[in-house]
């Protein structure tokens, strides 16, 4: 199983989603989600989630906390960090066709996330600390 990360992007109270191009032909095209993707040989989760957000959308960003680690078997496979954008300057990767920053209200009401009950946790887990 490869191994991934997500990054829940926020900034100011309001969190950062992109929309996968709708003429891609991967799975969950047309949909919202947060930045992130798989690990490459020698990464660290860490570097992995810096390099991800930086190629889907140009933002450099910090590293605040781990979320949410996946674990099977006593292996982490995912984890999910929080970070915060230290520019604002967005440009998209191909992978992708829109940008927005959602407030939690409206990701709640938002429709084609992808693992939307998921992501909402996530969320709401960020925002305890």
């Amino acid at each position: 199983m490869d191994k991934q990360v997500k990054v829940v992007i926020e900034k100011f109270g309001k969190y950062l989603l992109i929309k996968r191009e709708d003429n891609e032909k991967k799975e969950h095209k047309g949909n919202w989600e947060c930045p992130g993707g798989k690990l490459k040989k020698g990464e660290s989760f860490e570097e992995a989630a810096i390099r991800e957000v930086k190629e889907e959308t140009n933002l450099d960003v910090d590293i605040k906390k781990v979320i949410k680690d996946i674990r099977k078997d006593d292996e982490v496979h995912a984890v999910v960090f929080l970070a915060n954008p230290k520019n604002t300057d967005i440009k998209l990767s191909s992978e992708h066709s829109d940008f927005r920053w959602f407030t939690y209200k409206e990701l709640k009401n938002l429709e084609n996330i992808i693992y939307k009950d998921f992501f909402l946790e996530l969320v709401a887990i960020s925002r305890k600390n």
